[in-house]
């Protein structure tokens, strides 16, 4: 497997292809840890408009597992960028095509997905 590419423009666009993916599963990562840090301080953010500078939420005994749930979730998002942009550097290296969607990555992600959205559901349920 060579350790140099001849830099040549597909090249250098799939490069920052893979890196643009990987950022986007950072910021994802960002927000979970985010949503994660708001449950255990009990914090809306952003506060509603006409309130104080933050609105406490009352998940009440639904906090603690809420957050565990979206910790876990921004676990599994580091774990599918470090998957893909592994997969796919490799791939550049050893000039195959990669486009194609891992099955790994996206099961990772749909198990994401599915916390976000239940997280979501929490939220409204617990906001009246």
């Amino acid at each position: 497997m060579p350790l140099s590419l001849e830099v040549v423009g597909s090249t250098v666009r799939d490069f920052c292809m893979l890196e643009r993916n990987f950022l986007a599963h950072f910021k994802l990562v960002l927000l979970l840890l985010l949503l994660f840090s708001s449950d255990l301080l009990g914090v809306r953010l952003p506060a509603t408009t006409g309130s104080a500078a933050s609105q406490t939420i009352a998940l009440g005994t639904a906090s603690w597992p809420v957050a565990a749930i979206e910790f876990v979730a921004a676990l599994a998002a580091i774990a599918a960028a470090f998957w893909e942009y592994h997969t796919g550097v490799k791939d550049l290296l050893r000039v195959r095509a990669f486009l194609a969607v891992t099955k790994v990555h996206l099961s990772i992600m749909a198990v994401v997905t599915s916390i976000i959205v239940a997280t979501s559901l929490v939220y409204l349920v617990y906001s009246g």
